[in-house]
């Protein structure tokens, strides 16, 4: 049995009178069966204990009920996977708690003193999601991903109202990281920021890049400086021009006339790139350049 009611919100007192029917000797002597309660401010949820028990939201519970003795916030704690340092951050968790079997992460720049105790164990995190703000520390950052040697995807936010932080781009990271998002940094790189980007450890082994560029020029930049195994580039623009627009796909630099006359840009790179490479504008944003590399 699972999901008694997962919609309509209770009060705590109803919530208690639902599980108090369900601690009586029948149900926990005669017929062994269990029910917990966790609740949200979107939805209340009820399901019977199960020792396969996993839970895959990244917020915790605000309410956690348990007719079984052994059942506790703590299970559930060991149980979960991935995690957002804003959880952490805005409930209140017992220092001794811990998550043992994070694999994906988000975390806000500069890191929390609080995860130092809850997440000390962070070999198997192959996804982190890195928001930076105003007080960005390379040095605390560095210590995280440190701890992380299995990073595979890691992607990097940050907001349009101040500067990118190059310094970033100094760190060591692991050379796991094979997936890269930068689209949501709101920093449109320059030719000069990807000569940096190339250069920094974090590309090394980068086969999927996603990034906001200025001009077709840093395309080029990052294809050809230490991107040596790069398979795969999804590059928006600023500085499109182009007023008449249709789906393209080049292949080998052999495509449509008319549509190539109508978009210089992949022209243009088809001129400059090898010819192994497959170049498309995405058929819903003009701005959009995709670029597989063979």
């Amino acid at each position: 049995m699972t999901n008694l009611s997962s919609i309509q919100l209770m009060t705590e007192e109803r919530i208690d009178e639902l599980m108090n029917s369900f601690r009586s000797s029948f149900w926990i002597d005669e017929r062994r069966w269990f029910v917990r309660c966790m609740s949200d401010v979107h939805r209340i949820r009820f399901e019977t204990v199960s020792k396969a028990f996993r839970y895959i939201d990244k917020k915790l519970p605000s309410v956690f009920k348990s007719t079984d003795s052994q059942d506790n916030i703590e299970r559930l704690y060991t149980t979960m996977d991935s995690i957002s340092d804003v959880t952490l951050s805005n409930q209140s968790i017992a220092s001794k708690i811990c998550f043992p079997k994070l694999n994906s992460l988000s975390v806000k720049c500069p890191i929390n003193d609080q995860y130092w105790s809850m997440v000390s164990n962070l070999h198997q995190v192959s996804s982190l999601s890195l928001h930076l703000s105003t007080d960005f520390s390379q040095s605390k950052l560095q210590a995280f991903l440190d701890r992380m040697p299995h990073l595979r995807t890691l992607t990097i936010h940050q907001d349009a109202s101040f500067p990118l932080p190059m310094s970033l781009f100094n760190c060591t990271f692991p050379s796991s990281i094979h997936y890269l998002h930068l689209q949501n940094c709101k920093h449109y790189f320059n030719e000069e920021d990807c000569t940096i980007l190339t250069h920094s450890s974090l590309t090394s082994q980068c086969k999927q890049l996603n990034i906001l560029v200025k001009n077709r020029q840093s395309i080029i930049i990052i294809l050809v400086n230490n991107m040596t195994v790069l398979c795969a580039l999804r590059a928006r623009f600023t500085d499109e021009n182009i007023n008449e627009f249709e789906p393209s796909r080049m292949r080998n630099n052999v495509t449509d006339e008319t549509i190539l006359c109508k978009d210089e840009d992949i022209q243009w790179m088809i001129n400059q790139l090898p010819p192994t490479c497959v170049i498309t504008r995405h058929p819903l944003c003009i701005n959009h350049i995709r670029i597989w590399l063979k």
